[in-house]
């Protein structure tokens, strides 16, 4: 028999981790993002990149020390090379303005970011993140450049 008795076959289950994949895959397609288009190479887990206007956008799912997690974040700018603690001081009032994301700084640059454990995250709450994070990093990106200088991400 080439199938097999079905009747005692258990449907493959997908992990945790993969039905979120599946969630943010749809996601992407609903915001015009092609995600076999946007897929990442990670290390561990999953990752997407995308543009939005001026704004690199990244996502990952991963599991790392048994913890299972959505981090969404997008590189806006390199530190200028002066004014780093009025820019500082900046980041840290627009923190307060943010709903669900921070400001960081990594490396010299500038990063909105958000993370969030998978356990208990819908749909509804995995889209919202990710077009916060995408709309504040298209706009706050431009707006600090002309505050204080430096440079978008990525550029030379």
């Amino acid at each position: 028999m080439l199938f097999g008795n079905r009747k005692n076959q258990k449907p493959q289950q997908l992990s945790n981790l993969e039905k979120h994949v599946l969630t943010v895959e749809r996601i992407l397609t609903s915001i015009g993002v092609n995600p076999n288009q946007a897929k990442m190479d990670t290390d561990e887990g999953f990752g997407w990149s995308f543009q939005r206007g001026s704004a690199l956008i990244e996502i990952y799912l991963a599991e790392q020390q048994g913890r299972e997690y959505l981090q969404v974040l997008s590189p806006m700018m390199h530190l200028p090379p002066g004014g780093l603690l009025p820019l500082y001081r900046r980041l840290l009032e627009l923190n307060l303005s943010l709903t669900n994301a921070s400001l960081g700084v990594y490396l010299d640059v500038i990063y909105v970011f958000s993370e969030r454990p998978l356990t208990g995250l819908d749909a509804a709450e995995a889209d919202s993140i990710i077009k916060n994070i995408s709309e504040y990093a298209d706009d706050l990106d431009n707006q600090l450049i002309h505050e204080f200088g430096g440079r978008l991400y990525g550029q030379t």
